[in-house]
């Protein structure tokens, strides 16, 4: 009787034991797995992030129009990503790298000065040179950003006034504030607004032409056809040529001094 008393307190302990044991593990499987799946709800907690709404180039300006905020997974996230909650200190700025569709808009996008990121659409070697312009010469706001134009240049000379070919085919990459890059990023009141300066995209000497054109007289525009890249022999015309009716004087050609050697004797 003693033996089975034993044998049944031995089969309850091991009972107990094997509850408690069993009660444990279930614990700590279940913190386990609380803790995986909090850790998994971070990393693909939604974040919400600045993303580009359409193909954008260098120079483009970030607006409502150009942006959108859109839903990232945490784990996905670029570490430089601009985040919905930042979106007012970014407003307005410009990118000086091109961001494709749906792409998040990172910090390193951005133009660290004014005109950053205009200066990337320069071409090598050139320079953007900014001059005003009154509605006349501006093609009474008909001119916009990739067009080219012809300048003609204005002054006084003795007793008369002239008007000569200043340069030819020049590009316009911006009028007021707008390019080519933000044309179509730009609030509508700001694409339609009236300009009074321009900006060329000209070599460091055609800059310096007409800085002094500038100073000297004054400068007129002549929109060209988008196609033509003619070079007009034009040189120049004054208010006499003007008055009696004459063809503008063509370009003339230097005068060559030769040199005759006759018998070892130069004359």
């Amino acid at each position: 009787m003693k033996g089975i008393w034993i044998t049944a307190l031995m089969l309850g302990g091991a009972l107990t034991a094997g509850g408690g044991s069993a009660y444990f593990v279930k614990g700590y499987i279940d913190d386990e797995l609380h803790a995986e799946r909090e850790q998994l709800q971070k990393q693909y907690r939604l974040v919400n992030v600045v993303v580009a709404k359409v193909d954008l180039a260098p120079g483009s300006v970030l607006s409502s129009q150009t942006v959108a905020v859109r839903e990232v997974p945490n784990t996905f996230l670029h570490a430089d990503a601009v985040r919905s909650e930042h979106w007012d200190e970014i407003a307005g700025r410009v990118l000086s790298r091109p961001v494709r569709s749906g792409e998040t808009i990172l910090n390193t996008h951005l133009a660290q000065g004014a005109g950053a990121g205009f200066s990337a659409q320069l071409p090598e070697g050139m320079r953007a040179l900014t001059f005003p312009v009154d509605e006349e010469a501006s093609i009474a706001g008909m001119l916009a950003p990739g067009d080219r134009i012809d300048l003609l240049f204005t002054t006084a000379a003795a007793n008369d006034s002239v008007t000569v070919p200043l340069l030819f085919s020049v590009p316009v990459i911006a009028t007021g504030i707008r390019t080519q890059a933000n044309e179509h990023s730009l609030p509508d009141r700001l694409q339609s607004a009236a300009f009074r300066t321009i900006t060329v995209a000209v070599d460091p000497a055609d800059a310096a032409k007409i800085t002094l054109a500038q100073e000297a007289g004054r400068i007129t525009v002549a929109l060209r056809q988008p196609d033509d890249r003619t070079i007009p022999r034009i040189a120049r015309v004054t208010k006499t040529s003007l008055l009696k009716g004459d063809a503008p004087m063509a370009p003339s050609r230097p005068r060559l001094r030769v040199q005759v050697i006759l018998g070892g004797v130069e004359s």
